[in-house]
């Protein structure tokens, strides 16, 4: 992924003009020697500053209290949280710094980039670090449940915390790596037609086609296809073990492997598609039109916000359906003042063992008591 937020910008580049999708990384070359006349995209432009600014603050308020309150609860029981829970941690962190930049951008739909080259680089970038953050650390929670249901290797053993800790490193590390190349080219460009300042890359001329292919091709293969494979494999094992163990309840659990895999799916398939399809296009595997392109910058701007929505889904899909997670909050209420002893007695399902994740019904991996 290129850029930040599904525009088209268009670009001087010597003699030629580039229309530039930010989302997929994607130019669309017009000759001044021809007689091609660039798409009007005023259309897409005024979808886009209607609704991105709606959707980006829905999204940024969401986010942001959602993942707070979780990491507000996991950090008041820190010396109880097992592995997933450091995961999911880890995870709210990205979250939160993700729909942080939001506002950015829902700025620069309305009004155009206002802050200046040294923000665009450390907003673009930082954007980019918890977006792929945000998707590494969903795969080690797969990975994690894997192997806790499947193998029943105990992560959360005192000798092997270390391990977690620096899994957790490794892939913060890998996620800067990957937006080296945001840190260096995003800046605040003064578009051609309409004057206006955009925070986008602004790759050399020289090299811009490959930096293009590139960042798309790991967008596409890093960003979406490898975890949500090694998703797919990790929870149909998951699953598999859990519907032999024959249990009622199991029942949850299975519950929660589908939410997972569907939520994901549906949230993050319908972006990659429309980004390959513009990626085609620069490819020029598929014709260029400019209906199509108006078509696939107004599915951007949805999608990707289908994109960040599942920000504001994580904390429901990996904390907030685990009963100790419940019982948590339910206790930080009590201690509020905001819920009655009565309440607690008979609605709070408590868990016996100290040692559970609050990702699911358990973290143990006896299959007992997922």
């Amino acid at each position: 992924m290129g850029g930040t937020e599904p525009f088209k910008h268009i670009v001087i580049s010597g003699t030629s003009i580039q229309i530039y999708n930010e989302t997929s990384s994607s130019y669309d070359t017009y000759s001044d020697s021809t007689d091609v006349i660039p798409c009007n995209q005023e259309e897409s432009k005024v979808f886009d500053r209607h609704f991105l600014p709606t959707l980006y603050s829905l999204l940024f308020l969401l986010g942001l209290a959602g993942n707070i309150l979780v990491m507000f609860v996991l950090l008041r029981n820190k010396r109880k949280l097992q592995s997933t829970d450091i995961f999911i941690l880890h995870l709210s962190v990205a979250d939160i710094l993700l729909v942080l930049t939001l506002p950015f951008w829902a700025s620069q739909a309305v009004n155009g980039w206002l802050f200046g080259s040294i923000w665009c680089k450390i907003v673009g970038s930082l954007f980019k670090v918890n977006f792929y953050a945000g998707i590494f650390l969903l795969a080690c929670i797969s990975w994690d449940r894997y192997l806790s249901v499947v193998y029943a290797v105990q992560m959360f053993k005192k000798h092997r915390s270390d391990l977690i800790h620096w899994i957790c490193l490794v892939v913060w590390c890998v996620c800067i790596a990957l937006c080296i190349p945001d840190a260096l080219y995003f800046d605040a460009v003064l578009e051609y037609r309409t004057n206006i300042t955009e925070c986008q890359p602004n790759f050399p001329d020289a090299s811009s086609r490959t930096w293009k292919v590139a960042l798309t091709l790991i967008f596409h293969i890093v960003g979406f296809l490898l975890p949500f494979c090694g998703m797919l494999y990790c929870y149909s094992h998951i699953f598999l073990t859990l519907l032999r163990s024959h249990g009622f309840k199991k029942q949850r659990a299975l519950q929660v492997v589908v939410a997972v895999v569907v939520a994901f799916f549906l949230c993050w398939t319908p972006y990659n598609v429309v980004a390959f399809i513009n990626t085609l296009q620069m490819l020029d595997i598929v014709s260029s039109s400019c209906s199509l392109d108006k078509n696939i910058d107004n599915a951007l701007s949805v999608t990707s916000g289908l994109c960040y929505f599942h920000c504001c889904l994580n904390p429901f899909l990996y904390v907030f359906i685990g009963v100790k997670f419940k019982n948590y909050f339910i206790d930080l209420l009590r201690q509020a003042s905001c819920i009655c002893p009565q309440f607690m007695e008979r609605y709070v399902k408590r868990q016996p063992s100290a040692r559970s994740s609050t990702w699911s019904e358990s973290g143990d991996t006896s299959l007992s008591k997922i």
